[in-house]
Order: structure tokens, then sequence, then C-alpha cells
């Protein structure tokens, strides 16, 4: 792998807690925008920004498209291909989160075709994992979603993932409930014992990222909501000293 931020073994690697990063959620933020071109480009400008995470789905014309749901009757949503073609000239390490089984190929196909699957990682929950090429080598990084914390290390036995992925959603008790997970269970034991990064989302308040950041957490995928990031700027700039 070449060096920077292109080499995403080292974006995530290491257990240093002023190492952890900031991955934009479906580009940016969950909304109007979501996985479009428009917030790439946005991301790839702000510099506390990392990464960015993407959803891929088939279409209803049997190709790949960035969705987080299938897209309705009439709605043109943008296909994979072309999202690579415009990230292949942008510095940000891809998060692909698979919403369905049977694309991993396809999806490391294109990532490959694009110079991208060595700044790529490739997750997708439980239900879907099964489906992803585990076994001999890796084009990209591979990585499981988690969705309560004590399935992680079973989940870590079965796959070898390179990347666990943890976190809560929209519904409040659910972040309440993993912070107190996090008080008694430590991530980065957890990423230790599974030897695999540890990503956390999906975080909505820049205040989340110092707590975070002292559990040894590789990097947080986040919703930065309005098109100012200066808030998660000055949290993420307080984590490192700058």
């Amino acid at each position: 792998m070449s060096g920077g931020r292109r080499a995403l073994r080292r974006l995530l690697g290491g257990r240093g807690r002023s190492d952890m990063k900031l991955i934009a959620h479906r580009g940016w933020s969950a909304g109007a925008e979501e996985n479009s071109l428009a917030v790439f480009a946005r991301a790839a400008k702000e510099p506390c920004v990392s990464g960015i995470e993407l959803d891929v789905r088939r279409g209803a014309d049997g190709e790949l498209v960035v969705a987080h749901d299938a897209p309705g009757p009439g709605v043109r949503a943008l296909r994979f291909r072309r999202a690579l073609s415009f990230l292949a000239n942008q510095d940000l390490e891809l998060l692909v989160e698979l919403k369905e089984t049977g694309i991993a190929g396809e999806v490391l196909d294109l990532l490959s075709e694009h110079g991208a699957a060595d700044r790529a990682t490739v997750v997708a929950f439980p239900e879907i994992a099964p489906s992803m090429p585990w076994r001999g080598r890796r084009r990209a990084r591979l990585g499981i979603l988690v969705r309560y914390p004590w399935q992680a290390r079973r989940l870590a036995a079965a796959h070898r993932p390179d990347v666990l992925g943890l976190g809560w959603d929209s519904r409040g008790w659910t972040r309440r409930a993993f912070r107190s997970w996090c008080s008694l269970f430590r991530l980065d034991a957890l990423g230790d014992r599974a030897s695999a990064d540890i990503v956390v989302g999906v975080v909505q308040d820049p205040d989340d990222l110092g707590w975070l950041r002292e559990q040894g957490v590789q990097a947080a995928v986040a919703d930065l909501g309005t098109e100012d990031a200066a808030p998660w700027r000055a949290r993420m700039a307080a984590g490192t000293g700058a």
C-alpha cells in the first residue's frame, strides 16, 4: 500500500487515542443529499474528514447504485461506478456498506478497477456478511457491523474481520445503552482480542468524540449535519492537540 491516507490500515490501524479518524456518514449526513456526488465533494474539502461511508445495493436495472434504501419507481440513484470515477480523484478513505447479498464480488471488482481497493473497507451486517469473500487473499479490508456489542466476539471468531463496526441508532436509549456497556468493557480491549480495528457510529453529537477517543476507537462514523462542520473540526483538533 502507498503511504498517507491512501493506506486504510494506517487510517484505522494503531491503538493511539489521538489516531481516531472521522468518517462522514452517507457521504456527509443522512438526509436529502445523502450518498450523492455533492456531499462526497463537500467531504473531500473538509480537513477534519478522513473518509466517507456509503451504501451499495443493486438497482432495478441490475446496476449497482449508491443508496441506503431501495430507490422508488422513477428515482435515479447514483451509480456506484460513477461514484467511484469521481472518488478516484479524491483523497478519501471509503467505508462501503453492502445492503444485500450477492454483490460483494462485483463491488470488489469495481473498487479494484478504479484503484480504490487499497483505501476501502467493505462491511455488512451479520445477515449479509456470510456472502462476503472471507477466505483467501482479500482485495480490500472486510468488516462486520455488529448490532449488539456482546455479539462481537462470536462474529469475530466466525469471520476474522479486519474491522468491527459498533454503535447505536437514532433512538436515544440505544446510545445510552452502548455507553453503559462501554463503561464496563473497553472497546480497545475488544479490538485487541479480535485483532480488528473498531469503528463506531452513527455519532450525531460532536461531544461524543471525546469519550470514543478515550476508548481507543480507530474511527467514528458521524452525521455532520449542516454544511458548517466547525463543531466537529474543533473536537477533532482538540483530540490531536492541534
